[in-house]
Formats: structure tokens, C-alpha cells, sequence
């Protein structure tokens, strides 16, 4: 596009051939919209007195301006017929007009691609920014998970490639950071990571460099490869708990009210925790027993019933909050970083007295308890109560062949030990059992 910076800062004529030679070169414009005109900004003018003048395109160029280029015939003539040459100049000024705009667009682009670092472009996808200026590109949408990512990305990814310029990140850039935010988090751990987070961290890495491809048009390539995929952990023994264990946790007042209502939403709706944190007041309808989720990872928005103590829980508790608007979210603070979940959870159990050793010890073929598990406590005790996959789906989401195969190992060491899952619920929380088990749910909370 050098012949064409040229032409318009000198006004010098631009041919017919001209135009063909430059379409072929700039065909790979990141612009489609330059490309085919749709965004073109030309007029074509007279410039003369009467019948004698030559006829020049006036080109709005992004970052320049408007500027006047003498046009020229295919065979060099200049265009000095005001009638016959009109048409032929108004090709040629729609030709010059997308291939300029496009030099420009790619020109801003390319300036934008040196200068947007990993930590810039990583607040833009995990603040919703992204979203906002693109829409839905390449899958893009806003996420639940966007508080997860975003604390990976400040913790693991920008200390060590955050002020990079995302054109500059290369695979071994990528190999490197993984391998040290591992030996980051064994030294602070006192453990190794395990493969599972390892693999998280690589999918956010993955997923932000191809949003940098498109619609970011930051670079052309992905550096996070194949090759650098963990690989899966060792089959281990997973985590859930017992029903008398759940009615201890909801019983210790040493545990902040607002997590033991959180946990008795996680048990008993089998939800993730990015759903959890988007249920609004309105979520829930005890009247009729029922709770809406409309925010999921799969998302498909879900209504599904809920037990009857559960709905008792959450009535009492949205009094108890202050009966506020149904749009402010049902469960807020959990003081507890995000993050940090599953340390508070254990942290919990611990203080209620839950001493089960499978839930906390750090062996290898053992998974210590995380908060993730309280799904795994619904579908297992699901499965113990006899519940079929459809109606674990339609609170879950999709659960795999494989994890089913292993929470219905789970369900039969239930039956084993005549476990009977899920507990009455409308007095297992102190703070909330009789001093309001009277009352009546204000209009807006039972017309959720």
C-alpha cells in the first residue's frame, strides 16, 4: 500500500491498472467491510472551469482526513471529459476510496497489535469489554465463570506475560509461564498442582488468545498448542458427604449464615457455582416450590422444583435479609475471596466438627473435598434416592457417562451403609428455623 500513500499525499493520478494491481495485494484486508465498499467514503468532483478540468476522487481516509486524488484512465489518459469520462470516475473513486480505508483499518490495527498487552486485552474478555464492542463473535458471551478466569489471569498469567504485546507472546512464552506458575503454586502449596488445573489454566490461556485472533484481529496465530495440553490426573477417589455431615455444617453458628445458605442451595439444586452466584430474589417461587436458573454454562436457562424444606430455608432467609428487590442477588457476600471456596468449605466442616479424613488429607490418589463437590453431593445422593438422569439433568446440566458411572459407585456405598440423602432442611439452619417459620413471603417473593 506504499504506491497508494504515495498517491494521496502527492495527488498524483491514479491509473485503472493501478487500482487492479493494488486489490490483488491487499485481498487479505482485516476489514471485510473495506473490502467490499460497504464502508466506503468517496466522492468524485470536477475540478475545472466549465468544460476544461480533469475529474479527481475526494477520499475520507480514517486518521487522515479528506484528501483530493487526481484520477487517470486505464491507458494513462487523464479524465479531462466532463461527460463521457463520469462514469469511469465514479468507479475509480469507489475503487480508491475502499482500498485507502482499508490501509488505513489495517494500519490502526496493526498499531493497536503492538501496543495492547496480555493484561489489557485479558480485563477487556473477563470484564464483559469484549462482549460489549463485539458481540457474539466466535462464541463470545458474557460469562459466569468470568470471576474464575479473571483471578487466573491475575495470579498465574500476567506476573509473568501480563506487559507483553499479545503479537509478541510465543509458544515457549506460553511453555514457560505454565511450567512456573506450577513451581509457584508447589512452593506456596507445599504440594503439586493437580493435572485438572493445570488443564484450566491452559483453556483460559487458549480461549484468550483466540478471542486476540478474532475478533480481536491481534494476531493471526494461537501460541497455547496442542503440545502444551496437561495431561489428565490419575483416577482418584472423590469427595462428597454424608447427610449428617451436611445437617453439622448447617448447624454451626461458628459458620457465617450467608455461606450455610449457599451450601444448602449447592446440595440440594445441584448447580454450578457460576449459576449460584447469578440467582437473583426472583429466582425462587416457594409458594409453588420452584427456582429458576437462567444463567448456566451450557446456557440453557432451567426451572426445576425444589424440596420443600429448601424453599422454606430461602423464605425465611430473604426475610431475613431484609425482604429486598427481587432483582438483588440471593446469595452475596460469602466472606470469602473468590477463589477460595473450597478452603472455606473445608475451613467450615472442620469447625462443625466434621473430622472425615477422606474430606481433607492431600494423598495422591485421594481428592481432597472442594466446593465443586457439593454438586457431586447432590447427584450422588440423587442417585441414592433412586432419581433417573433426566432429572439430574434438568438441575445439573450435562453430566457425563463417566461421572455417572462414578456417583452411582458412590450411591451404592450410601445404600451400604443405609445413608437416606437428603435431610429435612426447614430447621437444620438455627437462625432461621422457628422464630420465623410463621411468617408469610411478601408479594414480589412469591410471584418470583
Amino acid at each position: 500500500m506504499e504506491q497508494w500513500a504515495r498517491a494521496a499525499s502527492t495527488a498524483g493520478p491514479v491509473t485503472h491498472g493501478d487500482l487492479h494491481s493494488m486489490s490483488d495485494r491487499d485481498s487479505t484486508t482485516t476489514r471485510d467491510g473495506a473490502r467490499d465498499g460497504r464502508h466506503a467514503r468517496g466522492t468524485v468532483e470536477w475540478v475545472g472551469r466549465g468544460d476544461r478540468g480533469c475529474w479527481h476522487a475526494r477520499v475520507s481516509i480514517p486518521g487522515r482526513g479528506r484528501e483530493r486524488i487526481k484520477l487517470s484512465a486505464p491507458d494513462g489518459r487523464e479524465l479531462n471529459d466532463k461527460n463521457a469520462d463520469r462514469k469511469l470516475a465514479e468507479k475509480l473513486t469507489r475503487d480508491v476510496s475502499k482500498l485507502l480505508r482499508a490501509e488505513a483499518y489495517q494500519r490502526e490495527e496493526t498499531r493497536l497489535a503492538v501496543r495492547t498487552t496480555v493484561e489489557q486485552f485479558g480485563e477487556l474478555w473477563t470484564t464483559g469489554e469484549l462482549h460489549t464492542r463485539y458481540g457474539e463473535v466466535r462464541g463470545l458471551r458474557l460469562k459466569l465463570s468470568a470471576a474464575d478466569d479473571g483471578y487466573r489471569l491475575r495470579a498465574h498469567v500476567y506476573p509473568h506475560i501480563g506487559h507483553k504485546a499479545l503479537a509478541d507472546v510465543t509458544e515457549q512464552d506460553v511453555e514457560r509461564l505454565m511450567a512456573r506458575a506450577a513451581q509457584a503454586a508447589e512452593k506456596r502449596r507445599g504440594r503439586p498442582w493437580r493435572q485438572a488445573t493445570k488443564f484450566q489454566l491452559y483453556q483460559v490461556l487458549k480461549r484468550l488468545f483466540d478471542l486476540a485472533i478474532k475478533p480481536g484481529r491481534l494476531r493471526t496465530d494461537n501460541p497455547v498448542s496442542v503440545d502444551l495440553r496437561p495431561r489428565r490426573d490419575a483416577p482418584k477417589l472423590y469427595g462428597y458427604l454424608y447427610p449428617d455431615e451436611f445437617v453439622a455444617l448447617l448447624g454451626c453458628t461458628d459458620v457465617p449464615l450467608v455461606r450455610r445458605v449457599h451450601y444448602a442451595l449447592a446440595v440440594y439444586t445441584g448447580l454450578r457455582k457460576g449459576s449460584l452466584r447469578s440467582l437473583t430474589c426472583g429466582s425462587v417461587d416457594p409458594k409453588h416450590c420452584t427456582l429458576t436458573s437462567l444463567e448456566s454454562k451450557t446456557g440453557l436457562p432451567q426451572i426445576f422444583e425444589i424440596p420443600a424444606g429448601l424453599a422454606t430455608i430461602l423464605k425465611r432467609w430473604y426475610e431475613h435479609s431484609g425482604s429486598p428487590a427481587r432483582s438483588t442477588p440471593l446469595v452475596t457476600d460469602l466472606a470469602c475471596p473468590i477463589g477460595r471456596e473450597a478452603e472455606a468449605l473445608r475451613a467450615d466442616l472442620k469447625a462443625a466438627g466434621v473430622e472425615r479424613e477422606m474430606l481433607f488429607t492431600k494423598a495422591d490418589q485421594i481428592e481432597r473435598l472442594r466446593f465443586h463437590d457439593m454438586r457431586a453431593t447432590f447427584v450422588t445422593w440423587a442417585r441414592r434416592a433412586g432419581k433417573g438422569r433426566g432429572w439430574i439433568t434438568d438441575r445439573t446440566g450435562h453430566v457425563t457417562d463417566e461421572m455417572m458411572r462414578r456417583y452411582d459407585r458412590g450411591a451404592r456405598m450410601l445404600a451400604d451403609l443405609q445413608y437416606d440423602p437428603f435431610p429435612e432442611l426447614a430447621e437444620a439452619i438455627p437462625e432461621l428455623s422457628n422464630d420465623l417459620s410463621n411468617s408469610t413471603p411478601p408479594d414480589e417473593f412469591r410471584s418470583a
